[in-house]
């Protein structure tokens, strides 16, 4: 079983999200814990103690669980919930991250609004709870339901960090299984190259993952801009790969993906 830690908010990103779980949860033994946070500024009610306190953060509680209360009902969401969605109040990447070290997750899921601005999604890896967040995270950007997963290699990937991890969240699932090792080049339009020129990443990749069971579809290597080779992404239910730790073609590539990102460490 995948435990699973989703962060939600009453917004469309975290209801994107919810229904890309549901659909996971067809394809993977998830078994899902929500967490809300209600982000209060710093001098809001700080003065405040004893009764006093204990009663104005029953009522911060009260209306962050209603409003996750009110998406659950809206979504209908089929999954397995581990236990009724946990409240929390302050720093939101605290909260969180306090929340993943309190407890033993295998994937961390968070919604957001999708954006092909590459600075945009460099801010967004490169805040706290991304940089601390020590198991694979899952961006939901748009909600692309099948079973198409990529595993992107190439440009720094460490195969000996990303496909265990991938194995472990996805072992015995029902997936079509892509290699793409992704070359960045300024072509007119996306080439399809021979995986000879890959070296030896896309055999060893393909070795690798047959040992656990998991037969790739195909291996490829993509050559061209991170536009078309995220548009080339827009087709697939899942795109893998390793936490990006420096700007370059493949974090470009990452971020003009719309597809659901598994960004392992």
């Amino acid at each position: 079983m995948i435990k699973a830690l989703v962060d939600l908010d009453e917004n469309l990103a975290s209801s994107i999200a919810l229904r890309y779980v549901s659909h996971l949860s067809t394809l993977l033994d998830l078994q899902v814990q929500i967490i809300h946070v209600e982000e209060i500024d710093r001098g809001e009610h700080a003065s405040g103690s004893g009764w006093v306190r204990r009663t104005w953060e029953k009522g911060v509680e009260d209306a962050g669980a209603a409003a996750i209360h009110r998406l659950l009902k809206t979504e209908k969401v089929d999954c397995s919930l581990a236990a009724v969605p946990r409240i929390a109040i302050g720093s939101h990447d605290d909260a969180v991250l306090e929340e993943l070290r309190s407890y033993v997750y295998d994937l961390f899921i968070k919604g957001i609004v999708s954006t092909s601005k590459v600075g945009d999604f460099y801010q967004l890896i490169e805040t706290k709870l991304f940089t601390s967040c020590s198991c694979p995270m899952l961006i939901v950007k748009n909600l692309i339901i099948n079973n198409k997963v990529v595993l992107l290699c190439g440009d720094g990937v460490d195969l000996q960090s990303l496909i265990p991890q991938f194995v472990r969240i996805c072992s015995g699932a029902d997936l079509d299984l892509e290699l793409i090792y992704y070359k960045f080049q300024e072509n007119n339009e996306l080439l399809f190259l021979d995986k000879s020129e890959a070296g030896s990443v896309l055999l060893e990749a393909e070795e690798m993952l047959r040992a656990a069971g998991l037969v790739p579809t195909s291996s490829k290597v993509l050559s061209g801009s991170p536009e078309q080779g995220g548009e080339y992404l827009s087709s697939c239910g899942l795109a893998v790969s390793t936490f990006p730790t420096r700007k370059g073609p493949r974090m470009e590539l990452l971020a003009n993906a719309p597809s659901p990102l598994l960004l392992c460490r």
